[in-house]
Order: structure tokens, then C-alpha cells, then sequence
């Protein structure tokens, strides 16, 4: 009897003991996820910016990204997609109206409110910091850029900037304060933190002054309301920070100190941190640093920032606010016991494409590759994490022409021949850009394999976004499934189904064809 007894308990034991390990198999994978958003930018745009800064052999970081899929980015009322319509469907799951779109289908008075494709009452950003991963977006843009900002507020327009950022610190409609905070926000737009008449900061920077001016315009703060959210930010434990001065200390402390993690909110621009406009106006500007050759790689103009001697000078690029913003949601993973998402975009490569800025566009792609490096070092070294990239559409149908019409014996860019609309209509030029756009010298990529360099210009389609050829890639965790589930359609949807499945482990089903429901 004792024998029965003791074989029937250590059968229970063996059990017992068994069953976890069973039930922890099948438990799904989690992890990290950072999705980088390279607005506006196609293949052409990377084929130019490999051409330029590594040669035409060599290989960009971009390039090292493993697994790809072409990338569809249709809207459900049109082909190209529109900046605020894809980041709706990035951060909901479903295709919207791209005309007004922003975290809502439908413009204005015809937005409605939805479920994302989890059903849950919105952004995977918003699911995820009010289920305790944290979370942070970063953007060479203004805060209120539709890229990240989409997945912080829900609005009626993009053009509501003041309401959108207003959103992204105290949280949406019906949720407001319930809506968990951002772990860090780093991006321009201080103007649209602060209300009108808000004095410039002189000897000292506080939450009641404003540091920036735009460059080109002179503005300042433009809160209508009287709502300061710099020192709401304060009060509600973030650590501000509006200068290359104050990002540098903080850094230098985070990698000093291994159990510093703030929560961090920063603004380095009045407006956006880069100059969107053409090559001829920041001339005009007077916004061309000194002491710099003409056809230096990078080019005499001040593409991002103010000019030297002032507050907005030499801001941080996306590599570094990307550093950041990592070093610190590790450190709130870890905390937390969860995975991170992380929305970064380089909204630059798409302005300085739509405002015909070529040196400016080539630039916003150096930044962010140097972005992609450090995000592959980061999943080197911390394997559960999904690094994806996107672009909802091609700003201005960039196209290297090589060699560059040159006029001689100047040896300035000229143009190339148009197409005659008919038989009997005359030939027209389309612009070349060269390093300072019109009427200037060329680009000169770097060596190729035979060690020659080559000279190229830039050719625009128009401003405009158009549906080019987007190719999405990635690396580390669910990666390979571009190139298995997703190889022969990557729908914009499907970039929300694939964070969604790395950062909550579970499969969606796909959103073509279905509408968002409404949410109640």
C-alpha cells in the first residue's frame, strides 16, 4: 500500500513540476519593438544617398537590414498615402480617409472615433503605455508631426498643433489623465508648448520663458489658450531639456549613472528642427555656415537649427535623440518587466524632399542611416527587439541624372529636357539640383569599386508626394517574416500586425478590405 501511495505522489510531483515547463513553452514570444519612419522616402532616395555617401558599391546601414517587403501604402480613398492617413493606419491597424486622418477616420467634423485591430480604443502606442511597456517617439520634426504624434492624439485635422501636443502630455479626450504618460518625447515644436506672450528666456532657461525662435520667421510661442505645458511637463516628473547644452549633460549623466531613468521630454526647435525650404532661400536667409567649402559633403547651408550663437544652434540629430531615448527605456523595460515601442522619424528626408532640397534631402537620409546603426548595435546586442522600417510615400519623385548637364565653362548644373505634352508643343527644361540647388555645382558621389568618383544631379518630379517604390526592412525579432507571411504584400496595415504580434505576442488577423468599427 505504502508503494501505491509513494508512486502516486511522485507521479503528482513529477506532474506538478511538469506542467510549467509545458505551459512556459507555449507561451508566446515578446519583445522590444522600434519602428523607424523615414517619411517620404523610396528607393530612389536610398539609391541617391548610397551613391553619395558611401559610392555606388558600397553599403549603407539601411542596406544591412536583412529581411525586406515591398511596401504598399494606399489609402482607402487614395493611392498615395498621405503623412497623417498612414500614421493613423500605422498606429490603428486599419486603412482611413488620408485627407484629414489623425488618430481618427475622416476629416473634421467627419471624423469618427475607432477601435484599433486588437479593439482596443486606440493607438497600439496608447495599448501599450497604459498596459505598462513604456514607450517613446522621437521626430527631427515638430512634436505635432502626424509620423509619431498620431500615435499620442486623436484629433480632427493635422493642422490642430496646440491640441495635438496638449494631447500627447495630458492625454486624449474621455481619457485624459487615465491615459498613462509618455516615457520620453524628444522633437522640435516648443512654440506650441508655450502661450503667446510667453517672455524669451535671457540668463536663465525656466519653464516660463521660451529658448527658440524659428530662423526663418522669427516666431515664437502660439498657444492660444494659456496653457503652459513645459511647466505641466515639470510638474508631472519630466525632465525638460530645450538645448544641445542641456542634451549633452543629460546624456553624459545617463551613461554616467546605470539606474537613471527619467522621464524625459525635449524640445530643440520653435517649429520644426530642420529648414524645409529651398536651397535659394536659406542663401537669402543668410543661413550658410562660414568657413565651410562649397562642395564640403555636406554643404555650406544650416539645414537643421538656428544660426551659430543662438540657443537653436547645432540641435541633436536622430542618431542621438535616438541614443537617448533607448539607453532610457531599457532601464523602464527592465522596471517595468515588459518590452518597449519605440516610434522614431526622420520627418526631414520627406520636408526637404517636398520643398525641392536636395543637399537638405541627402542629409536627412545620412542622419537617418546613422539612426539605423545605432538601432542594429542596440538589437546586437539586446536580440528580442524588432527593428522595422517604413515610408507612407515618396517625397518628390527624386531621381539621380548622371553625369549632370553642365554648363561650361562654369560647370554649374543646368536642366534636362521635358516631354512635349503633344506633336506640336515645344520641348521645356526641368530644373537640375546641384549641392546649392539651382544653377550650381554638382554632386560627387563618393569612390565607387574602380575608385572613381562621379558627378550627379538631382531631378525632381514636383513637390508632391506620389506613391514611388517603398521598400520595407527589418532585423531581430519576427524579421523573417517580411520575407515569409509578408513577402508578397506588406500592407501599411500589416506594420501595426507585426509590432502588435513582437510586442504582445499575439497573431491579428489582416485588416484589407475592413473598416475600423466605431468605438462606443
Amino acid at each position: 500500500m505504502k508503494r501505491i501511495v509513494g508512486f502516486a505522489l511522485a507521479a503528482a510531483l513529477l506532474l506538478a513540476v511538469a506542467a510549467p515547463l509545458v505551459s512556459n513553452a507555449q507561451m508566446p514570444q515578446t519583445g522590444n519593438v522600434i519602428f523607424m519612419h523615414p517619411d517620404g522616402s523610396g528607393l530612389n532616395h536610398w539609391a541617391a544617398a548610397r551613391m553619395y555617401w558611401k559610392g555606388p558599391d558600397g553599403l549603407l546601414e539601411w542596406d544591412q537590414l536583412p529581411y525586406m517587403a515591398a511596401y504598399r501604402g494606399h489609402m482607402f480613398d487614395r493611392l498615395t498615402g498621405t503623412s497623417n492617413g498612414g500614421a493613423t493606419t500605422h498606429a490603428f491597424g486599419y486603412k482611413v480617409e488620408g485627407a484629414g486622418s489623425f488618430g481618427l477616420d475622416g476629416d473634421r467634423e467627419k471624423a469618427r472615433r475607432t477601435l484599433a485591430l486588437s479593439g482596443y480604443p486606440g493607438s497600439i502606442l496608447r495599448e501599450a503605455r497604459n498596459n505598462g511597456h513604456p514607450v517613446a517617439v522621437v521626430n527631427d520634426g515638430q512634436a505635432a508631426e502626424p509620423g509619431t504624434a498620431v500615435f499620442l492624439s486623436e484629433v480632427g485635422n493635422r493642422d490642430e498643433f496646440t491640441e495635438i501636443v496638449r494631447q500627447m502630455l495630458q492625454g486624449r479626450p474621455g481619457f485624459d489623465e487615465k491615459d498613462e504618460k509618455a516615457d520620453v518625447i524628444l522633437s522640435g515644436g516648443e512654440m506650441y508648448f508655450l502661450p503667446e506672450g510667453t517672455p524669451k528666456c535671457e540668463a536663465e532657461i525656466t519653464p516660463t520663458c521660451y529658448v527658440h525662435e524659428d530662423p526663418l520667421t522669427g516666431r515664437g510661442p502660439q498657444r492660444k489658450d494659456g496653457l503652459n505645458l513645459i511647466q505641466y511637463a515639470v510638474d508631472n516628473g519630466y525632465t525638460v531639456i530645450r538645448t544641445r547644452a542641456e542634451f549633452d549633460k543629460l546624456l553624459a549623466e545617463l551613461k554616467a549613472d546605470s539606474n537613471l531613468a527619467p522621464r524625459v521630454l525635449g524640445l530643440f526647435a520653435a517649429d520644426d528642427i530642420f529648414n524645409d525650404v529651398p536651397e535659394e532661400r536659406l542663401i537669402a536667409a543668410g543661413m550658410v555656415k562660414e568657413g565651410v567649402a562649397e562642395d564640403d559633403q555636406e554643404g555650406r547651408l544650416i539645414l537643421y537649427g538656428g544660426k551659430p550663437n543662438t540657443p537653436s544652434f547645432n540641435p541633436p540629430t536622430m542618431a542621438e535623440m535616438a541614443e537617448m531615448a533607448l539607453i532610457i527605456l531599457e532601464r523602464r523595460s527592465a522596471q517595468a518587466g515588459k518590452p518597449f515601442l519605440a516610434v522614431f522619424e526622420t520627418e526631414s528626408v520627406d520636408n526637404f524632399g517636398n520643398n525641392a532640397n536636395a543637399i537638405g534631402t541627402l542629409v536627412a537620409l545620412k542622419h537617418t542611416d546613422e539612426m539605423i546603426g545605432l538601432t542594429r548595435q542596440f538589437q546586437a546586442r539586446v536580440p528580442n527587439t524588432l527593428l522595422l522600417t517604413a515610408a507612407d510615400s515618396d517625397a518628390g519623385g527624386l531621381q539621380v541624372f548622371s553625369p549632370a548637364p553642365i554648363k561650361r565653362p562654369s560647370g554649374v548644373v543646368t536642366g534636362v529636357t521635358g516631354n512635349p505634352t503633344d506633336s506640336s508643343a515645344e520641348g521645356f527644361n526641368n530644373f537640375v539640383d546641384g549641392i546649392e540647388g539651382r544653377g550650381t555645382k554638382p554632386f560627387v558621389t563618393a569612390p565607387d569599386a574602380f575608385g572613381n568618383r562621379q558627378n550627379f544631379g538631382i531631378v525632381w518630379i514636383g513637390t508632391p508626394d506620389v506613391a514611388g517604390g517603398i521598400l520595407s526592412r527589418a532585423q531581430g525579432m519576427n524579421a523573417e517574416l517580411l520575407q515569409t507571411k509578408f513577402s508578397g504584400a506588406f500592407d501599411n496595415t500589416d506594420v501595426y500586425r507585426l509590432m502588435y504580434q513582437t510586442l504582445f505576442g499575439r497573431e491579428l488577423e489582416s485588416a484589407i478590405g475592413k473598416r475600423a468599427p466605431d468605438r462606443n
